[in-house]
């Protein structure tokens, strides 16, 4: 069991997307979000997520008082179903690893792999191009124009040969790269299965001076929020959803550096596939069962109304009984008194005219 305050929650919440933090507790992001609203957490809106890599303005929605009623502290209990399938994950993990080996990050800019030498070439032309346009503008021109752009910092130069090295790791283990942007976000596929990635800085919360703000760290100051600051680490995700129970984001730290993590990555990035494919799976199968439910209902209601149909036809071969009893005892009334007939009815004479009567109600008889 894991118990937290509502304010730790919170603060949880508006660090990272509700997929991601709820696969920690062992719950869904709709699960979590009930006990969020349980507990009058604020989340973050629609589209937050996106404005934030984006680097755009967002608000942060303050923590109201808790609710009376309320307990503060907030109990988490993981499934066993949740439990089994991260030790599971694991266990694969580690044997892949084995398989994948060490993989060593290049000390220089030779040998990239082809998109992250790609990214290169697209930064050092846009630099060409940049000076070029800085140095054509007249002295009227506007003061706010564009900048120069900045050579690639040490971070800069890091991350790319930690993801070449990535990439080259993992086509080595027969996985492919389709295409990748200079941000750091990847399209990869594994066993027919595609997939989307980011290797990116781990960012935080800058809460110092503007005089002490980090500057300089990176050529590509817009790829992310200004009001973020790098930790010196880079953060390996798997973006695209895998379920639950499954580990999807690897983060360097101060003990694991790149080198030592980067065949636990190659390794996840390798199971993703399988992943995806029985998460398909699951899906085929819950559609499956969906649809012989559907079936089934449309069996019973079919036969309800077969049920219905006999029962309204047997209904009305009664009430045709009755009307050809009713309509026997009138021809019989008629005949016992021909007096009443006239000699000829509807254009038939009386005795022909009888005889239809008697083929009408013999036809009426459901019991003829």
């Amino acid at each position: 069991m894991k118990q937290i305050s509502r304010e730790e929650l919170y603060e949880l919440v508006w660090r990272k997307p509700m997929t991601k933090l709820a696969e920690e507790f062992g719950l869904s992001d709709q699960g979590l979000s009930k006990i969020c609203a349980r507990h009058a957490i604020p989340r973050p809106p629609r589209g937050y997520w996106a404005k934030l890599e984006a680097g755009k303005e967002v608000q942060k929605h303050e923590l109201p008082p808790c609710p009376s009623g309320t307990a503060s502290i907030i109990r988490f209990t993981q499934s066993g179903q949740f439990q089994r399938k991260s030790r599971e994950s694991a266990k694969r993990v580690a044997q892949v690893v084995v398989n994948v080996g060490k993989i060593s990050i290049p000390g220089t800019l030779r040998n990239l792999h082809p998109i992250v030498a790609a990214w290169v070439d697209e930064h050092r032309k846009e630099q060409v191009e940049r000076r070029a346009r800085f140095r054509a503008r007249q002295p009227d021109d506007l003061w706010w124009g564009e900048d120069e752009l900045a050579d690639l910092s040490e971070r800069d130069l890091y991350r790319f040969r930690v993801t070449s090295a990535l990439l080259k790791g993992f086509e080595t283990q027969g996985g492919r790269m389709l295409e990748g942007s200079i941000r750091g976000k990847l399209k990869l596929e594994v066993s027919g299965e595609k997939f989307e990635v980011s290797v990116v800085e781990k960012m935080y919360q800058f809460h110092g001076k503007p005089s002490d703000e980090p500057k300089g760290w990176t050529a590509f100051p817009y790829h992310h929020n200004s009001a973020l600051a790098p930790t010196g680490f880079l953060r390996f995700t798997i973006t695209t959803y895998l379920g639950t129970g499954v580990k999807k984001e690897w983060v360097e730290t101060s003990k694991l550096n790149g080198e030592d993590l980067l065949p636990t990555v190659i390794a996840g990035f390798l199971l993703a596939g399988p992943a995806l494919a029985a998460r398909r799976e699951e899906f085929a199968e819950r559609d499956r069962r969906i649809e012989a439910q559907r079936v089934a209902e449309e069996e019973r209601r079919h036969l309800a109304q077969l049920e219905q149909e006999k029962w309204r036809l047997f209904r009305d071969r009664a009430k045709d009984w009755e009307e050809a009893q009713r309509l026997r005892s009138f021809l019989a009334a008629l005949e016992a008194n021909p007096h009443s007939l006239a000699e000829e009815i509807d254009g038939m004479p009386a005795a022909d005219w009888l005889k239809w009567a008697h083929r009408k109600v013999e036809e009426l008889d459901p019991l003829v």
